[in-house]
């Protein structure tokens, strides 16, 4: 019996996360093969310790799982499918983003780097149930910059985490993992110009600490803050006005920002 979509679910860190539309696994073994003299055999050996790398993707509900899950370097889970499951261990978050438009619902996708173990199961785990679905709000997603609160059209936000695990001596498994600094952050977004949001850039080039303030904020229908997405130490990478006979101003801005892993 083949086993559909319908019978899937992913665990991490004992949670059956709600709304998972897509996932794969991936992995690349590098080995190396030597050719004995005489012809008396070929031996073969792996020389790098195996990294799983799995690929995430859901549509945002509510409070999100996978915001809180950032920043862990020893996540572990299950792969479910039907009667049978893959287990791994020793994971880590290495890239995690959102994007939001007018035309279509916020989606979530993680990039998801595995250490550890990667084997099947039939020893399916218990599970705690995800947090419930949320309404949004017709204006449920805002920028606040220095105070400033703007209604958007469209932002996206990505946060990118430098991971790097360290192996023994005749293991191919990682005994641990560490997020190196800068943790690197980059977010854009597209408003109507209803205050003044240009930016004064004049004489950035010669600053080395001009830094703002930035917030995204998420909220349900009753205006409750489900998610915030910070950009540490955010610089302006680019801004653009425009605006067509007939239409409204539109205003697009792009922020980049660093942060060292305490």
């Amino acid at each position: 019996m083949f086993v559909g979509s319908e019978d899937t679910k992913v665990i991490i860190q004992g949670y059956a996360i709600t709304g998972v539309t897509d996932i794969s696994f991936t992995s690349n073994i590098e080995e190396d093969a030597v050719v004995l003299l005489a012809e008396r055999g070929i031996t073969r050996k792996i020389n790098q310790g195996h990294i799983i790398q799995c690929k995430i993707s859901k549509p945002y509900l509510g409070r999100d799982r996978f915001q809180e899950f950032t920043g862990i370097t020893d996540l572990s889970g299950q792969f479910v499918y039907g009667a049978n499951a893959v287990e791994f261990n020793e994971a880590t978050i290495s890239s995690y983003s959102i994007s939001v438009d007018t035309n279509s619902s916020p989606k979530i996708s993680i990039d998801m780097k595995i250490f550890g173990d990667f084997k099947p199961t039939t020893n399916i785990a218990s599970t705690q149930s995800d947090y419930s679905f949320e309404e949004l709000g017709p204006d449920s997603v805002s920028i606040n910059v220095e105070g400033r609160n703007s209604v958007l059209t469209d932002f996206s936000y990505s946060v990118n985490f430098d991971v790097k695990p360290t192996y023994e001596i005749d293991s191919i498994k990682s005994s641990s993992a560490k997020i190196l600094s800068p943790i690197k952050y980059s977010t854009s977004a597209k408003m109507l110009m209803d205050e003044q949001e240009f930016q004064d850039v004049t004489g950035l080039i010669q600053s080395e600490t001009f830094n703002r303030n930035i917030t995204f904020d998420i909220r349900d229908t009753g205006n409750s803050v489900l998610n915030t997405y910070n950009i540490p130490n955010a610089s302006i990478r680019s801004q653009e006005v425009s605006v067509a006979a007939g239409d409204l101003v539109q205003f697009s801005i792009q922020y980049q920002g660093l942060q060292l892993n305490a």
